[in-house]
């Protein structure tokens, strides 16, 4: 949760700097940095903490702090791939990265064995598949960019 509020205020940041004369985004493409602040924004940031959040509340009991570090390094070096290799126009980056970030929503699908509160479950585990199937479409679009 903590480093999905840290992805918020690094997004908007990066919002903020985007473009300004004198710094090192200024000759970058604005929309590369434009849909990064976004990604960092809504799925590193805001998904990650819904994430974490709602496996804390759901589990039966707390996941091991092994299990925690885990998830938190696949999901974020998945994150890191796909915005690095957006940003350097590299598939290869953005596959590996995808493949990451993929492999983080199992984790953090496995993480609620044994749910307690089975209706808010299903909404969840809802969520982290549309959240699979949005990486998919991005996967996608890094294929035949517009």
């Amino acid at each position: 949760m903590v480093c999905g509020g840290a992805a918020v205020i690094a997004g908007g940041l990066l919002a903020a700097v985007v473009g300004l004369p004198g710094t090192a985004t200024a000759n970058l493409p604005l929309q590369h940095l434009a849909w990064a602040s976004a990604y960092l924004v809504l799925v590193v940031g805001v998904a990650q903490f819904v994430f974490g959040l709602g496996q804390a509340w759901l589990s039966a009991r707390v996941p091991s702090a092994g299990w925690i570090v885990t998830e938190w390094c696949v999901f974020n070096l998945g994150n890191a791939g796909v915005i690095a290799g957006t940003l350097l126009g590299s598939f290869e980056l953005v596959l590996a990265g995808t493949a990451l970030f993929a492999a983080g929503i199992a984790l953090f699908l496995l993480g609620t064995r044994g749910a307690l509160r089975l209706g808010w479950l299903a909404g969840y585990r809802i969520l982290l598949g549309l959240m699979f199937l949005s990486s998919l479409v991005g996967l996608v679009l890094s294929v035949h960019p517009r």
